[in-house]
């Protein structure tokens, strides 16, 4: 109502984001709303059928492989959902992709929920999980609960994906038992690098094999829908998919799981950190963000950028010069520097 009253035009309704002065003020925004933004209530913007559990268990059945992608905010929620991959996950490696932090540690659960937010509000058809923080449920399965539900009434995900073994069964069981779909993840425990001496490939050996394999039956048996299995040996991956009745998701466990998933920074190869031996890029985004930034620089140092014929506004001459009178220079005149070409690194529009 602020705004309508701002632009001289009362808003009959000062609840409602539709009268017209306010979008007038929108549409001279250099960052413009899209023409039919998706609300809450809308259904998908793609034809593709909502991933449920149920779902989820008819690849397993039919051997074709989920696909998981992580995303961190509202255009990656949107790509996930546009091509679109069976399962997003909110997951907590934006720690280090997105944060800057040294590592997941770090992540808070409010942190947490900011990016769940905003991913939810891309998501359509995947299944919609998150990572709970280091520290939000390994106390207590008190802590569990008051952090889960956190998660999917202000977060706005659909399930959980918790980190552990045996040990945390009982943290699974109660989830599930209100209703709270849970995503195993066992092997590789980034939260717990410090204490396995940094990110190493677990499984290598027939007593650490078979301590994942009663992990992985005792969560299944806790009531997690699915199981992520990092970093561990092809042939062992294999074999536990093999065993489960529930859907693996693999990173780094070869190809015999139920499914895969990358880190979004991983696979359009913006990371600029370690590179992981199971990391394959599918895209060099990071050189094309090179060029785009120092294109952009150049041309403004250069005086290429803006143009004022094709990226400017003019104003009525009549209208300048009865602006100029009133400032009373009337003889004051401007010319623009010389312009040079659009340079090569210039991307042009469709």
């Amino acid at each position: 109502m602020m705004i309508a009253k701002f632009l001289g035009t009362r808003c009959p309704n000062s609840r409602r984001l539709s009268c017209t002065p306010t979008l007038q003020a929108v549409r001279r925004m250099s960052v413009r709303p899209a023409k039919h933004p998706p609300a809450a209530t809308s259904p998908p913007l793609t034809p593709h059928a909502k991933t449920t559990i149920a779902r989820l268990l008819s690849p397993r059945a039919s051997k074709t492989p989920i696909t998981a992608l992580t995303a961190y905010d509202y255009p990656t929620a949107l790509a996930c959902s546009a091509h679109p991959v069976d399962i997003t996950l909110v997951g907590d490696s934006l720690a280090q992709v997105c944060l800057g932090y040294p590592s997941t540690t770090r992540l808070s659960l409010d942190e947490m929920l900011h990016h769940c937010r905003a991913v939810a509000r891309g998501t359509t058809s995947p299944l919609l999980i998150a990572d709970m923080p280091f520290g939000t449920y390994a106390p207590s399965v008190s802590d569990a609960i008051r952090s889960a539900i956190r998660m999917v009434h202000e977060g706005h995900v659909e399930g959980v994906k918790l980190e552990g073994g045996g040990e945390i069964a009982e943290h699974v069981r109660a989830l599930t038992k209100i209703g709270i779909p849970v995503m195993a993840h066992i092997g590789l425990l980034p939260q717990r690098y410090v204490s396995l001496s940094g990110y190493r490939v677990q499984g290598r050996t027939a007593e650490s094999a078979s301590t994942l394999l009663r992990a992985a039956r005792a969560l299944e048996d806790a009531g997690a829908f699915s199981i992520v299995l990092e970093a561990i040996p092809a042939v062992l991956g294999a074999y536990i998919t093999e065993q489960l009745n529930i859907p693996t998701i693999g990173v780094g466990a070869g190809p015999g799981t139920s499914g895969q998933v990358l880190v979004w920074d991983d696979m359009v190869g913006t990371w600029s950190g370690h590179k992981p031996r199971f990391v394959r890029h599918f895209a060099d985004v990071r050189k094309e963000v090179a060029r785009g930034v120092s294109g952009y620089v150049n041309a403004v140092k250069n005086g290429s950028f803006p143009d004022p014929n094709r990226e400017g506004y003019s104003m009525d001459h009549s209208e300048w010069e009865i602006f100029l009178a009133a400032e009373g220079r009337p003889s004051w005149t401007w010319t623009s520097a010389p312009r040079d070409a659009p340079t090569e690194d210039a991307v042009p529009e469709n």
